[in-house]
């Protein structure tokens, strides 16, 4: 029986994600789905108007494909659903609104970020009802830090769509935002908003947040260090408001920062857990059924106290149905069991498809059921405890390497010393779960509590003191960038290369061989590329000016602030395989000449109130470091062939320097609106 055959479900996932997928890149008119869905019916109804039974067993395959094709229009569907759901229509225009915080606000540098929905609009004297979904940024003040979910603020604004990558190779914050629901943001001051009522919204997410507090205030009885407490509330329940940038950085530098995201391993270790206890309550074997069921409840109330994260869900609904199976007397199909976990998933929420942590976790769930068995039968091993050490390796490499992919592809960064760290790392969580879930069923009676709660810090200690020594060895980290082709070659060379250590045929051998040729070859033909590279790079930046000259794998960054310079452009800088830049800091305004062009920047007052005759020509005229220049003066003084406006020029000032520009026929470029300015000079003999 082929792999296919044995797991219908994953047959009927891959048709979802297809649908899921084919509407971010494709429109399907009304005709076109009326058309797959009459085709659908047709090939699902011919087997049962066929008499002979030949017929019908050869082409018993007809009824499949026309279930699969209904499951494409099925995530299609579902994936339109959720985007009318999420669809904001009143954009780029000033009125009032009235809006209601959905979740409780989160609190910024200089603002509370608040996720509302909008529930009405003022048109004039009429007020027209809407419910959409926004992301409203509140002036952080006195009145701003007392709001709640629930409150219902009357407001004037403007909504905007979240703007995309303004780099190169950039985060796309509005990509982002639409997969968790959100298409439209706004800013708030203080005089812009009042609060009007307050509402009491029930829902299971606020039910699940008042158990995790009353977790955390059992925790905060063991009087832990800040730290200590940090890694326990995220390992245990997945709260991570505590944890600081350094010691996120500590466990993603040693490679152990999967163990802080509550997933398949801690619902494991909670699941043998409660089989074990349940077990012995229920001994008897008619007593089976009452087993499941409480294991079952008790494991959808562990993840209803995490907060119901994707991982937790996926590993839950996993856990879930072995637990039936077991109970049921039948073998689970892991595989089987993974495809039906994410079809309900998505099924209720499609834009998870696209989710980070979602796509990790399930890679690291088939690592670990497929690449672990291969890795382990590697080598044979006898005495019990050397046993465990190569099962621990083979468990880390299988999920290493079928992570390994997307965290280039995502993070551009790989954990040297991953193996070091999940041989402490694991143990050292499993044992730490085990004794916060003995500790929580203790805490009632403190003398009894003592033992569990006194070990818990001990191991925390070692925990972070282990990760703390990894993150600090040399060379911790590697940094790669891969592309989308590169990653798909690479998931391609890993799995026909495990499928030929399972198989041993040719085919899955070349396969690989020529997936391995063509990811070399690409990353050969970006160094080649490269080499001939020639460009003028403006970076968008808020506060700062970056001017980076590339001339093949050399490049010069002059910068107001080169602390700040590697954010915008340092995946960039990865994607062309570029060298380490040469800085040199604009204390003033200055002209450059590159490539045989002249570039003239300008971040001070140099050219206020100044006069010429005859202008100055250049090239370029780049506008920087928040000035506000008179547009008319400027452009009396400077005769540019193009004009930049970085991203730290004012709004108002951008204006007039566009119609100044217009008016004396220049061209005029505002990376504000329209995101880093790229020019590419004619390429360069190697």
């Amino acid at each position: 029986m082929s792999f296919l055959q044995r797991t219908p479900f994953f047959r009927l996932l891959v048709s979802l994600v297809c649908g899921i997928v084919a509407f971010q890149y494709l429109e399907l008119f009304s005709l076109t789905r009326l058309i797959l869905l009459i085709i659908a019916v047709f090939l699902m109804l011919i087997p049962f108007f066929l008499h002979q039974s030949a017929y019908a067993y050869r082409l018993r395959w007809l009824f499949g494909a026309g279930v699969m094709v209904l499951l494409f229009l099925m995530g299609y569907f579902v994936s339109e659903r959720r985007q009318r759901q999420t669809a904001f229509a009143q954009l780029n225009e000033q009125t009032l609104f009235v809006g209601c915080l959905i979740e409780p606000p989160a609190e910024k540098a200089n603002s509370m970020a608040c996720k509302m929905r909008v529930e009405g609009i003022y048109t004039g004297a009429q007020f027209v009802k809407m419910s959409s979904p926004a992301l409203v940024y509140v002036f952080k003040d006195s009145a701003a830090l007392y709001l709640k979910k629930g409150d219902v603020l009357l407001f004037r604004t403007t909504f905007q769509r979240p703007s995309g990558a303004m780099n190169p190779e950039g985060f796309d914050y509005a990509k982002y935002l639409a997969n968790k629901g959100i298409r439209a943001i706004a800013y708030l001051k203080t005089p812009e908003w009042k609060l009007l009522a307050h509402q009491e919204i029930f829902s299971l997410s606020d039910l699940a947040a008042k158990c995790s507090r009353k977790v955390l205030k059992v925790y905060e009885t063991l009087q832990l260090s800040k730290d200590q407490f940090a890694v326990l509330a995220a390992l245990t329940i997945g709260y991570k408001d505590t944890l600081d940038p350094e010691l996120q950085e500590n466990f993603s530098y040693s490679g152990a920062m999967h163990i802080l995201s509550v997933s398949g391993l801690h619902v494991g270790v909670i699941y043998l857990i409660l089989q074990a206890v349940f077990l012995l309550m229920f001994r008897k074997s008619k007593w089976k059924f009452i087993n499941t069921v409480f294991t079952v409840c008790a494991l959808w109330m562990y993840a209803f106290i995490t907060g119901l994260p994707p991982s937790v869900v996926r590993a839950t609904t996993m856990f879930s149905l072995v637990a039936v199976g077991v109970a049921l007397g039948r073998k689970s199909q892991i595989y089987n069991t993974i495809s039906v976990s994410a079809f309900v998933i998505l099924l209720f929420d499609p834009n998870l498809l696209f989710d980070v942590g979602f796509q990790l976790s399930y890679c690291a769930v088939i690592g670990i059921v497929w690449f672990q068995p291969q890795i382990s039968s590697l080598l044979y091993v006898k005495p019990k405890w050397l046993k465990w050490w190569w099962n621990l390796t083979a468990v880390s490499l299988a999920a290493q390497i079928a992570t390994l992919p997307l965290a280039l592809y995502y993070f551009h960064q790989f954990p040297n010393y991953f193996l070091l760290a999940n041989y402490v790392a694991i143990p050292l969580s499993t044992l730490i779960i085990y004794l916060a879930v003995l500790f929580l069923v203790l805490s009632p009676f403190s003398w009894l509590a003592f033992v569990p709660g006194f070990l818990l810090k001990k191991m925390l200690f070692l925990l972070n003191a282990s990760v703390s020594f990894i993150h600090d060895l040399p060379h911790a980290i590697s940094v790669c960038y891969l592309n989308l082709f590169q990653l798909f070659l690479l998931f391609t060379v890993f799995v026909f290369f495990f499928s030929h250590l399972e198989s041993k045929t040719f085919r899955s051998l070349m396969v690989t061989l020529c997936a391995l040729l063509i990811f070399l070859l690409s990353h050969i033909s970006v160094h080649n590329q490269t080499l001939h590279l020639n460009q003028l790079v403006i970076y968008a930046d808020r506060k700062h000016t970056h001017v980076n000259l590339i001339s093949g794998h050399h490049q010069r960054i002059l910068t107001t602030d080169s602390s700040m310079t590697s954010m915008p452009a340092s995946n960039y800088w990865m994607s062309r395989k570029l060298k380490n830049p040469e800085y040199e800091r604009l204390h003033a305004s200055c002209l450059y000449t590159f490539q045989g062009k002249k570039i003239l920047i300008l971040t001070d007052s140099l050219l206020h109130r100044k006069t010429t005759r005859t202008p100055i020509k250049t090239d370029f005229l780049i506008i920087g470091n928040g000035l506000k220049p008179c547009a008319k003066e400027l452009l009396c003084c400077v005769l540019p062939r193009i004009c930049i406006a970085d991203q730290s020029i004012p709004a108002w000032c951008v204006d007039q320097l566009r119609q100044i520009c217009q008016e004396k026929r220049i061209c005029f470029y505002a990376v504000a609106t329209r995101g880093a300015f790229i020019y590419d000079f004619k390429q360069i003999s190697p």
